[in-house]
């Protein structure tokens, strides 16, 4: 199955394979699957989302999480529907705080509630926002730590990162710094798929990437990132793409010494297995109290220090 799926990849959003296998697979779920010049649209009951059409390899994901968006972003009214349109760049304003942030595409799903289960965020804070986008988590978190806190923004990927520099300014977010660097790992270089999404990752941890988007990223250790700030972080938010075994496997010894809390997105599929599994392992063995759910809408792990 994983075979037919690189297949069907490699071909590309024009080919007739590729749009009938999302349509059927749209099917099966309840989706109807369009295709119009550059864009894709999913479209169930009264709900429609546009979607690039090279964002195609996002389309199973985004059927999963299609109520999750319309629930959290607000959409627009147009013949009847609610539309969502994540085709170009623009802003998106969340239901629930009324705040908008500018994205390149897809916006981040609005799963505050997640990331703070496990550890809530308090006034003085230094806080890790790992994989921080287009910086609308990094702004939640800056508002819980408040002025005297700081939140180090995370973020390789170049046009993502010129977006988070656009929310930092637009929401004047004095106390998030940002860091145009991979967290992973080891401390260096590697070869990063530069797609401008939310799925823009170092590819030795991706399923799929397009090799015309590789570029060398800054990556930075765990231990060498606290190093270089000269501070170790309270909490890490961390949404990492599959690099987030590698990343604590390589901390063991560090977070042993130094108490850090995580929440992390662990439904990345890492040598065939979610990456939750092997998260929980770790985590035990360092002696930390370490659970995981789908609770929220996707796998999450969340680990703590014990006291």
């Amino acid at each position: 199955m994983q075979f037919l799926k690189d297949y069907l990849v490699r071909l590309g959003p024009d080919s007739v394979l590729v749009q009938t296998a999302l349509r059927m697979h749209g099917f099966r779920h309840g989706y109807s699957v369009g295709f119009a010049n550059d864009a894709i649209m999913l479209r169930k009951a009264t709900r429609e989302m546009i979607l690039n059409k090279a964002q195609y390899v996002q389309v199973p994901i985004m059927m999963e999480c299609y109520n999750l968006f319309f629930d959290t972003i607000e959409g627009q009214a147009s013949k009847g529907r609610t539309v969502l349109d994540f085709s170009k760049p623009g802003l998106q304003r969340y239901r629930k705080s009324g705040t908008a942030f500018h994205f390149p595409s897809i916006p981040e799903d609005d799963v505050m509630d997640a990331y703070t289960h496990g550890y809530a965020p308090q006034p003085g804070d230094i806080l890790w926002d790992a994989g921080a986008h287009a910086g609308a988590s990094s702004y939640f978190l800056a508002q819980m730590v408040g002025p005297s806190g700081k939140v180090y923004a995370f973020e390789p990927d170049q046009n993502n990162y010129n977006y988070l520099l656009q929310n930092i300014e637009l929401h004047k977010l004095h106390n998030v710094i940002p860091v145009k660097k991979a967290l992973s790992g080891s401390s260096g270089t590697a070869e990063f798929c530069m797609d401008g999404s939310m799925s823009a990752g170092l590819t030795d941890f991706l399923t799929y990437s397009e090799k015309d988007k590789f570029q060398k990223v800054v990556t930075v250790s765990f231990a060498d990132a606290c190093a270089e700030f000269g501070e170790v972080p309270a909490y890490v938010k961390m949404d990492i793409e599959g690099a987030e075994v590698a990343t604590v496997e390589s901390s063991r010894e560090f977070l042993k010494a130094h108490p850090v809390n995580f929440a992390i997105e662990s439904y990345h599929r890492v040598d065939g297995e979610l990456t939750w599994k092997p998260l929980e392992k770790l985590f035990s063995s360092i002696g930390y109290q370490v659970w995981s759910s789908d609770k929220f809408g996707q796998m999450f792990t969340w680990a703590k220090p014990v006291s």
